[in-house]
């Protein structure tokens, strides 16, 4: 029961922060958008900043169990297994990000107000990036002038969070899986003609 309110706060807190933003959203909003009271609220957060992170911390949770749950886990070799990552990353890329990027939003929203999230969310964002430099470690080995693959990651991350604003801009969710798949297949192509 305990976990089915907080779970309930979280999402609702989670849905608000994506389409009000952060100071946008009030905590009795998010109570009523959960259909609990402030007692119910209090009782698992001390304030809305310990929400935020709690939101931020179980997104971050949900969609790196999701993108290690792909078939291309269990390949051998390593980069057909890193091509395979970008094109499950792409397939899985509607349901991560259709309503936008919490971390993205967060980071534009609270970096420059807000130290302990600034921290937190810098911090965040530094453990997607070394699980992408991690996945695609073997691309950047295969790239002419080493690339490593903390540049390759941040490559990627970085078209990741602009492409996701820019689909939310234009109310165009497809934009998302569209530029994951250019970056493979530029990656891919880019690797086959060094092949021959």
């Amino acid at each position: 029961m305990a976990k089915q309110t907080k779970d309930r706060l979280l999402t609702a807190a989670k849905e608000l922060f994506l389409s009000q933003g952060y100071t946008g959203t009030t905590v009795d909003a998010i109570c009523e958008k959960a259909e609990l009271t402030k007692g119910s609220f209090y009782y698992f957060f001390k304030t809305k900043e310990d929400l935020g992170l709690g939101v931020l911390d179980a997104a971050l949770q949900r969609s790196g169990q999701l993108l290690a749950d792909g078939a291309y886990a269990k390949m051998r070799d390593p980069v057909e297994k890193a091509l395979a990552f970008l094109k499950h990353m792409e397939k899985c890329s509607p349901e991560l990000w259709s309503g936008g990027c919490l971390l993205g939003s967060f980071a534009t929203e609270l970096a420059d107000t807000n130290p302990r999230m600034q921290k937190a969310i810098a911090g965040m964002f530094q453990l997607v990036a070394d699980d992408f430099a991690e996945k695609l470690k073997p691309l950047a080995e295969e790239l002419p002038g080493k690339q490593s693959p903390a540049e390759l990651a941040d490559s990627l991350l970085g078209l990741l969070e602009g492409t996701i604003i820019l689909a939310k801009a234009h109310r165009q969710p497809e934009r998302v899986p569209r530029a994951i798949r250019s970056f493979r297949l530029g990656l891919a192509a880019h690797m086959a003609t060094l092949a021959a």
